[in-house]
């Protein structure tokens, strides 16, 4: 029994060994855990061919280190199960094998060793850190429109006064700004449509700076809350947008 338990760790450490190396080039494609070798054509041609000839000697090592190990896992009493190429190309990290690690106790039969259990643990702390993502985001989808209103009204007060003391300055600001502000308006465009998602949680409409208390944000009309928003439809494109696909034409 325990020459036969030798071997079956010899052979999960050599193929553990061989996978390790596969996921390190891998990662240089940003392809852990997918057993999708489609993304290697985005590379440069040299390092192509050199990954490319490392993942298909690696593969075949792998395809035989898994007969091996396969061999040895039955011979076990308990048998233990095998392995195929597919499990290997989805392992993402070496927690996988670990749990085919034969131990005093045997811990197959424990719900967090069964795969299923883990991959729905992953997905739950995902969900968990979806909804955390969504309350900043509340945060910085108000910021950000708060931040765009509070820059056109310094703007174009500065603009206003500059007229009265250096006018060709002033003309240079303004067509600075009109092409900010096209920009800016896509992004008020995006932040309308993100407010008219029927799941938005956020609140909508424009926000007051700490330092500018004293500014409400009804001195820009353009920038407030569309009725549309509130009442859930798609709100149409300003004018200010119309202007940033002209000039980007123009570029």
């Amino acid at each position: 029994m325990e020459a036969c338990l030798g071997k079956y760790r010899t052979a999960l450490d050599d193929l553990e060994c061989l996978v390790v190396m596969r996921l390190f080039k891998l990662s240089k494609l940003s392809l852990s855990g997918t057993g999708d070798f489609s993304l290697i054509f985005f590379v440069g041609y040299k390092l192509r061919q050199q990954i490319g000839k490392a993942l298909q000697w690696r593969s075949e090592a792998i395809r035989n280190a898994i007969n091996r190990y396969n061999v040895q896992a039955v011979a076990l009493n308990p048998p233990r199960p095998k392995i195929s190429w597919k499990d290997i190309a989805d392992y993402s990290f070496l927690g996988e094998f670990d749990l085919l690690r034969h131990s005093r106790a045997d811990i197959r039969s424990e719900d967090w060793a069964k795969p299923a259990h883990r991959e729905a643990t992953t997905k739950y702390f995902k969900l968990c850190r979806a909804h955390e993502e969504l309350i900043r985001l509340n945060v910085e989808i108000r910021r950000l429109r708060t931040a765009i209103h509070t820059e056109q009204v310094q703007t174009t007060a500065v603009i206003e006064d500059l007229r009265l003391l250096d006018l060709k300055l002033a003309e240079e600001l303004q067509c600075q700004w009109c092409s900010r502000a096209a920009i800016n308006a896509v992004h008020l465009h995006r932040l309308d449509r993100i407010e008219c998602l029927a799941g938005f949680s956020g609140v909508r409409g424009v926000g007051v700076r700490v330092q500018l208390t004293s500014t409400t944000p009804a001195q820009n009309p353009s920038m407030t809350v569309n009725t549309h928003t509130e009442s859930g439809k798609l709100i149409p494109p300003s004018p200010n947008f119309h202007a940033y696909l002209i000039l980007s034409r123009r570029r």
